[in-house]
């Protein structure tokens, strides 16, 4: 055991995470998941009773790595990336998906539920891959139980078992219609897609609906498989996959990194960033991005005209201004905030944040891409190419991006503004009209008389006037 190791060993926290061996030239070469990091990672250390895999594997180990993680399911799902990603040596092998079962919908005129370990582009929607066979076992019998879809390759003459033990709707047999089926195969779908809220919706209604009837061997099969329905949203993670299969498991190697690097207590799965943009104080913005497990949510972005600092640049001012008016109602809270700036930026921000929310709160410097925390003299200086640097970028020039662009805009419509005072029989509410329809000076200079005249509050006078106001401007 070296030194490192033993070090580590007596810091290891009592959490789930994934730990991450590697050899003395710092190659990975094994990646397990625990539930319990401090027991798990002390027993290949503390016990000589080992395989021989394992034994060799120890004896090649000279450091150590741990990711925390919130439950003992986000451990399983982040070692299958990481062995993936690292392919380490005393690793089982896992090149593919293929070794991880699938839900399939087939693409039939009726619908059947089977599970196969080859998706394939044959029309059919998969599910998955399910990386926990059992939580797969649970989502199907339940499944089962809610929508009865056959599971037959072939039709019969006649109802078999399964449909006298209410597990199929004989659709053999024309015992169900093609519409109603099809209505059972869209809540299938709900369900495996994990829109579960409103299937507990439904269930909770029967579940009341029965005990006042006073019917409470109904209630109580409604009640539990409600419960059914809650565990599962909890334990399982269903992955809408597709034939290349597409996801952002990528991304969210990227967040557990950012994670261990800063030392959070937890992934920061959604994470806010903000920008300040202005030329000399004038059209003074600030925006706000948001990266959800590592990738943009566009829906969420904010964008703020800020009242405080307009004609008088201040960036520490503004910086305080919007992230005061970000969480001064507390609400959908981050799980990390990250500042474009210095200490300065930071510590302006970190006297608003601080006594509203304890959020975790990082300064990034763009000069040498230095991560200001807070509490720390010295800046985290990371490798340019670490993934969790990689991130903090993306996530910073999202920002810049999204301020620099709304600030042209408004500069833009500034400045549209102004050029319109000039034609006369254009008063305020014809310069707002045009603004409104046309967004900018060049698709006001390319319209007709009779385009013009379309905008509402424009006769046919005012519209003449724009129009050779600009055909002379051209002249000019």
């Amino acid at each position: 055991m070296t030194d490192i190791i033993e070090e580590k060993l007596k810091q290891l926290p009592q959490t789930p995470g994934v730990y991450i061996m590697k050899d003395a030239n710092g190659k990975v070469i094994y990646v397990g998941k625990s539930i319990n990091l401090k027991s798990r990672v002390s027993q290949y250390f503390h016990h000589s009773d080992q395989p021989p895999k394992t034994r060799a594997m120890v004896k090649n180990a000279a450091d150590f790595d741990i990711i925390n993680v919130g439950t003992e399911f986000e451990a399983l799902i982040l070692e299958c990336n990481l062995i993936k990603k690292y392919r380490p040596r005393y690793n089982v092998s896992l090149k593919d998906d293929k070794m991880y079962p699938y839900v399939k919908l087939t693409a039939e005129q009726f619908p059947r539920i089977c599970i196969t370990r080859r998706p394939i582009e044959d029309g059919s929607r998969y599910f998955g891959p399910y990386t926990n066979a059992g939580a797969m076992q649970q989502s199907l019998k339940l499944l089962r139980k809610l929508f009865p879809l056959r599971t037959c390759k072939h039709f019969h003459k006649r109802p078999c078992l399964e449909y006298h033990i209410k597990r199929c709707l004989a659709p053999c047999v024309n015992k169900i219609t093609s519409d109603s089926y099809n209505e059972l195969v869209k809540s299938a779908e709900l369900f495996l897609d994990g829109q579960t809220s409103e299937l507990e919706s439904q269930l909770a209604s029967k579940m009341y609906a029965a005990a006042d009837q006073l019917d409470f061997e109904t209630a109580a099969h409604y009640r539990n498989l409600l419960a059914s329905v809650k565990k599962l949203v909890e334990m399982q993670m269903i992955l809408n996959a597709k034939p290349d299969y597409a996801n952002n498991d990528d991304h969210m190697d990227d967040v557990y990194e950012l994670q261990s690097q800063l030392n959070l207590n937890k992934p920061p799965r959604r994470m806010e960033c903000f920008d300040i943009s202005h030329i000399q104080g004038a059209e003074t913005v600030a925006s706000m991005v948001v990266f959800q497990d590592g990738a943009p949510d566009k829906s969420s972005y904010r964008r703020f005209k800020l009242r405080t600092t307009e004609g008088k640049p201040d960036d520490f001012l503004s910086m305080k201004e919007v992230t005061l008016r970000r969480y001064g109602k507390c609400e959908n809270l981050p799980d990390l905030i990250v500042i474009d700036g210095g200490i300065g930026q930071l510590n302006s921000a970190l006297e608003i944040i601080r006594p509203l929310c304890n959020v975790p709160v990082i300064g990034l410097a763009k000069q040498f891409e230095f991560i200001f925390i807070e509490g720390r003299n010295k800046p985290l200086e990371l490798p340019l190419e670490s993934p969790a640097i990689k991130l903090l970028q993306r996530i910073r020039d999202e920002a810049h991006r999204f301020a620099i662009t709304y600030h042209r805009k408004l500069r833009g419509k500034r400045n549209l503004n102004s050029v319109l005072n000039s034609i006369e029989g254009v008063g305020s509410i014809r310069r707002s009209a045009l603004l409104s329809h046309f967004k900018t000076i060049d698709k006001i200079k390319s319209a007709s008389v009779d385009e013009i005249m379309s905008v509402p509050s424009m006769n046919r006078t005012a519209a003449v006037n724009v129009y050779n106001f600009f055909q002379t401007m051209d002249e000019l």
